[in-house]
């Protein structure tokens, strides 16, 4: 079975659901950041090139990406996947659809994960609670469990706690609007082909997982 997933960003690392869904499909769970580092660390022309424009600060050209997922797939096809990072936009989503094609593999599904307003709430107040040292910045607390409790002060040195920019409620929320306004377009290119299966998430990864087979169940009926 060959599957995408789009998937909202965690807020700590339990969150990803792409585990449970590889297991419960019994499929292999590859990203694009996994299969990226892994030509880089082993040196191949794809390799060398990515690391050559990361490094300058550039980014990656479609082309150069769609390369390195196609790498794989080439030779996992039989096995199937569950590819999450990517694609990352509807040029991305076409370039995939016509590798695909070509191999005569085309995708089975594509699981939309969307955030239930509760679930957004609990993640903001995660990612909101995260705190940095002062003295050092390599020490910082980010909160595991609910009720979300910021110390006073650093577990490690004993430091004043401070919130980042980036850490305040707008910014937060802001990421959260913008990711989903990116996968939109990407969401409706396979909505077209009939392709996709919208799950809210809600839970633990377990229970958004059997929610998506469920609704997976519905979808091919």
């Amino acid at each position: 079975m060959r599957v995408v997933l789009l998937e909202p960003p965690p807020s700590g690392q339990r969150e990803s659901s792409a585990a449970s869904l590889a297991e419960a499909l019994a499929v292999p769970r590859i990203s694009l950041g996994d299969l990226m580092r892994a030509h880089i660390s082993q040196g191949t022309e794809l390799g060398t090139q990515s690391a050559e424009m990361i490094n300058s600060g550039r980014l990656l050209p479609d082309a150069l990406i769609t390369a390195v997922v196609g790498d794989y797939v080439v030779r996992a096809t039989d096995a199937g996947f569950l590819l999450e990072g990517h694609p990352r936009s509807a040029a991305q989503a076409l370039a995939l659809d016509e590798l695909l094609r070509e191999l005569g593999q085309p995708l089975d599904c594509v699981f939309y994960l969307r955030l239930a307003e509760e679930e957004l709430e609990r993640r903001v107040l995660s990612l909101t609670g995260r705190r940095v040292c002062r003295e050092d910045g390599t020490h910082v607390f980010e909160p595991s469990q609910e009720p979300y409790v910021v110390p006073a002060a650093c577990g490690v040195c004993g430091g004043e706690l401070y919130q980042r920019a980036v850490d305040g409620d707008n910014s937060v929320r802001g990421r959260f609007r913008s990711f989903e306004a990116m996968q939109e377009p990407i969401a409706q290119h396979y909505a077209r082909q009939d392709l996709l299966v919208t799950v809210e998430v809600v839970g633990s990864p377990h229970d958004v997982a059997a929610r998506a087979l469920a609704a997976l169940r519905e979808h091919r009926r």
